[in-house]
């Protein structure tokens, strides 16, 4: 039974320790497989008339891969009939061949030279429902031309689907563009549509060991005045920082399962070590024989030892077995797309390390008991044995007047008793406290994480709705007249989306302006916003990586301009996200005037103006009609710059959509948790059953009835919960709130935790009631024990 009870806990938790790793090292292994790229460049114009050759020749420049945007309309898939900015062909064998190699899941990849065959990554096969061999129709649109259906040179084309794949962005879509279905056509698709059907161009780069993203930037955006085809500006996306972003997305799986792993040790450790301890008490009755014999005390000691190791040992492989058997079960959740090598998979070092410490722990674990015991039995003759004094907690019912079944009850709950008659109080106890401490902990965090997933002032967002229309602009005399007159509109403010550098990192950022009204910007959590060109606010995430402090100078560059910036504030960011481009994350992001990151947020020749607009409702019971009212009246002015859709009004960063996808999962713990503990209260009343069964029986004796034997042992467990309890709930709200501390500064958002005070009590409420319901059967069978069967031995 030992052996058993070491192969299940130990084979769990070894299958938890190597699945946290597994997930967390999926991606950036799933990078490595893919040979991805370092920074993404795309100009404002075309990039395919000798600019991207002149890049890959640059000094820091390791590999280019160009690629081509194709104005393509997906036919026939309800809202994907529309524009799609994700169908893209490689312009030559080097994109998806020597640089961002997808996991193939079926079938292959598009032949370079067969324009009809294309690969979609597995979003778009579940969101369009397709598969190998299926059939996708396009209609191919001249740049410049609405995708309404009779519009000169348009070409209908018929694509077969020859293989569905993971793209780096599809295995958690952090940017714009990849929330959107990737479809990857054939360099000859490209070649025979031509420029005509371009939509952008771009190239995914690899940099050589040591290249700064900052200054490739520089010297690509230099080369941009030999190449006026370019429009004069570059876009660079540092894909390093988005791939931080998608692994930041993971782990939230691999510390849950890291922590599964900690606290199913923990409680196994305490009930795998109470029957050890228990085999050891029932070997130790021959100890007085075998001392007489002419054992030492170590030597009794080392037997007792031997048998658990033994018996470790014996468990220990079989759990590396069962986490071998279960390793295809992991990575979890996203993990599980990114996973090069999916399948089973046997991590040597952890698990000859995992097996190495089942050993040693269960040793620890029992160490103490075997000495214990080891005294008792080689103890001399006659000597007298130690007793220990009874417990003035369980003397105090007596003295209150309570009734002799609490009196008892609560007696048998504190004190462990002597010999065979022993309980294991203490490990009960623990295990109950460290159960109730866990599932209260887990509760806090649980209500904190909740708290921040639906309060948007707590993630940045300090306007109730925003029009964002991307790469094109709008002007402030359009936006007076789109939505200048709306019912419940108080003000609004403009901005600019942008990319800037500090200190070689590529940060996301946004440039705002005055509308009407206050200006709305990111929550603020030290300082104020900048007033001039000459200060900047940062996220908390951004100051860490450069190094710098609120009050410090920075030197920013933006589109080849070098100018010096005062921090003035630290900022919590939602979302603003451009294209393919790095988002504002939390604490990742910028926050200037719009006049610096003007030049960069005028692209491909559209008209002065802004790209986003900030915008806030007046309160009360009106303000969701109004909204509603807002999006209604802006959806043609949406579909005149080809979006299906420009009214955000929801802008959470992706820290918070990772964490509200796991919303449960505290939840879950808690649960788990609790069920442990109810196991712990379960063995422990069942083992007091039956250790007690004399003492029982002497009540039964003296005239107790069934039921008062039934009530000792409600009172039993329900003083152990409620000491459990006691301990327990304000150390797992303290244990809570300050993980929640640690959790928001470490992800730069507002420190304050709150306590979840009704489900703390509901919990209380629920753990006597479990309790008890768990002791029902166990007291009921003791009060049925016949007297003269128990003690007819004396």
């Amino acid at each position: 039974m030992l052996v058993l009870l070491v192969a299940f806990a130990g084979g769990a938790v070894l299958t938890a320790v190597a699945g946290a790793l597994r997930t967390d090292s999926a991606y950036p292994r799933f990078l490595e497989a893919s040979k991805a790229s370092d920074v993404l460049v795309a100009p404002n114009g075309s990039g395919l008339g000798g600019y991207m050759s002149a890049v890959a020749r640059l000094p820091d420049v390791k590999m280019v891969a160009p690629v081509a945007g194709l104005d393509l309309t997906v036919l026939g898939h309800g809202s994907l009939a529309a524009r799609a900015s994700n169908i893209m062909a490689p312009v030559d064998g080097r994109f998806g061949h020597l640089v961002e190699v997808p996991k193939v899941l079926a079938g292959r990849l598009p032949a370079a030279g067969r324009a009809g065959e294309i690969a979609i990554d597995q979003r778009a096969a579940a969101m369009m429902g397709l598969q190998v061999g299926s059939v996708l129709t396009m209609r191919a649109v001249p740049e410049g031309q609405p995708p309404s259906a009779g519009a000169a040179g348009q070409r209908l084309l018929r694509e077969r689907v020859t293989g569905i794949v993971v793209t780096r962005g599809s295995v958690f879509p952090v940017n714009e563009q990849d929330k959107n279905p990737t479809i990857m056509a054939s360099p000859a698709l490209f070649h025979r549509l031509g420029a005509r059907y371009l939509g952008y161009s771009g190239a995914y780069v690899q940099l050589r060991p040591g290249a700064s993203p900052e200054a490739f930037g520089h010297r690509a955006q230099s080369l941009t005045r030999e190449f006026p085809a370019t429009g004069g500006h570059v876009f660079v996306a540092d894909e390093r920082a988005q791939a931080a972003s998608v692994e930041q997305a993971i782990r939230p799986a691999a510390i849950a399962l890291a922590l599964f792993a900690l606290v199913l040790a923990i409680t196994a450790l305490l009930i795998v070590g109470q029957v050890a301890t228990r085999l050891l008490a029932t070997d130790s009755l021959n100890n007085p024989a075998l001392a007489a014999l002419g054992m030492t005390r170590g030597q009794l000691m080392a037997v007792g030892l031997v048998k658990v190791a033994v018996a470790g040992a014996a468990g220990a492989m079989i759990a590396v077995g069962v986490a071998v058997a279960a390793s295809p079960l992991m990575p979890i959740g996203a993990a599980a797309l990114a996973e090069p090598d999916p399948g089973v998979s046997a991590d040597a070092t952890v698990l000859a390390a995992g097996a190495a410490a089942i050993v040693a722990m269960l040793l620890t674990r029992v160490a103490w008991p075997a000495r214990r015991l080891a005294s008792a039995g080689a103890r001399p003759s006659g000597a007298q044995a130690v007793t220990r004094p009874r417990s003035r907690s369980a003397a105090r019912p007596v003295g209150i007047g309570a009734p002799v079944t609490a009196a008892v009850g609560v007696r048998l709950a504190v004190e462990s008793g002597r010999g065979r008659s022993a309980v294991p109080v203490r490990s009960a106890l623990a295990g109950a406290v460290l159960s109730v401490l866990a599932v209260t902990a887990a509760l806090t965090f649980g209500a904190n994480l909740l708290h921040l997933v639906n309060s948007p002032p707590l993630y940045g967002k300090r306007w109730d709705a925003a029009i964002d229309v991307q790469f094109a602009t709008i002007s402030p005399a359009a936006a007076g007249h789109q939505f200048g007159r709306l019912p419940g509109i108080a003000g609004w403010t403009y901005g600019q989306h942008g990319i800037i550098a500090i200190g070689g990192h590529v940060i996301p950022a946004i440039g705002l302006a005055a509308g009407k009204g206050p200006l709305l910007s990111p929550t603020l959590l030290q300082g104020r916003p900048p007033g001039n060109e000459k200060e900047i606010v940062l996220g908390t995430s951004t100051l860490r990586q450069i190094g710098r402090q609120v009050g410090q100078t920075v030197t920013v560059t933006v589109s080849g301009r070098t100018l010096r910036a005062r921090i003035v504030g630290r900022a919590v960011f939602p979302n603003f996200g451009q294209g393919s481009f790095t988002p504002t994350d939390l604490g990742q992001g910028a926050e200037t005037t719009a006049a610096v990151l003007k030049a960069q947020a005028v692209p491909y020749g559209a008209p002065p103006g802004f790209q986003f607009v900030l915008l806030s409702f007046t309160p009360g019971p009106n303000r969701p009609a109004n909204i509603a009212i807002f999006q209604r009246s802006m959806s043609s002015f949406c579909q005149t710059i080809q979006l299906s859709t420009c009214v955000v009004t929801s802008q959470r960063p992706n820290g918070v959509t990772n964490y509200a996808s796991i919303d449960r999962t505290p939840a879950v713990l808690a649960a788990l948790l609790a069920v442990i503990g109810v196991a712990v209260l379960g063995q422990f009343i069942v083992v007091s059953g039956r250790r007690r069964r004399r003492d029982f029986a002497i009540f039964k004796a003296l005239g107790m009835l069934r039921g008062q034997i039934s009530a000792i042992t409600a009172w039993q467990v329900s003083t152990l919960t409620g000491l459990a309890l006691l301990a327990g709930l304000p150390l797992g709200v303290a244990a809570g709130r300050w993980s929640w501390a640690l959790f928001a500064h470490g992800l730069g958002i507002p420190p304050g935790a709150i306590t979840p005070i009704r489900p703390v009590l509901l919990m209380t409420l629920a753990a006597i009631v479990i309790a008890n319901a768990v002791a029902f059967w166990p007291g009921r069978a003791t009060a049925r024990l016949s007297p003269a069967e128990v003690l007819r031995a004396e």
